[in-house]
């Protein structure tokens, strides 16, 4: 007569642990995404952007800006950030001020970095 074992509830805990583990550090891989925050500026935006074009021009060429100052109201910031999840990689960010005599574009100040603005 053969008896047969049975295996224990500690090696089956043992056993049913491990698989676990495995199964769950297979896709243990850390993948950071890419953040975009803000208006995002085209080379070809800035191109048709001029002194003398009246607010809603502007609004429709360069959309809403990211930032209106309550106390200037004579002032639109368009900023924009790009972390890339890659490590390693710089954060990379401009901003484009506009400011309005009345309704009038009056000034262009920008801060671009070293790379240019992205193509639309």
């Amino acid at each position: 007569m053969n008896i047969v074992k049975q295996p224990s509830m500690k090696n089956n805990f043992k056993i049913a642990l491990s698989l676990l583990i495995l199964v769950l550090s297979a896709g243990c891989s850390i993948h950071k995404v890419d953040i975009q925050q803000g208006n995002i500026v085209s080379q070809e935006m800035m191109l048709q952007l001029k002194v003398g074009m009246l607010r809603n021009e502007v609004e429709r060429l360069m959309g809403r800006p990211m930032i209106v100052d309550p106390f200037r109201q004579n002032r639109w910031d368009y900023v924009h950030t790009f972390k890339s999840g890659k490590s390693g990689e710089p954060r990379s960010q401009y901003r484009i001020t506009l400011i309005f005599d009345g309704e009038r574009l009056s000034s262009i100040d920008s801060k671009i970095p070293p790379e240019g603005l992205p193509a639309r």
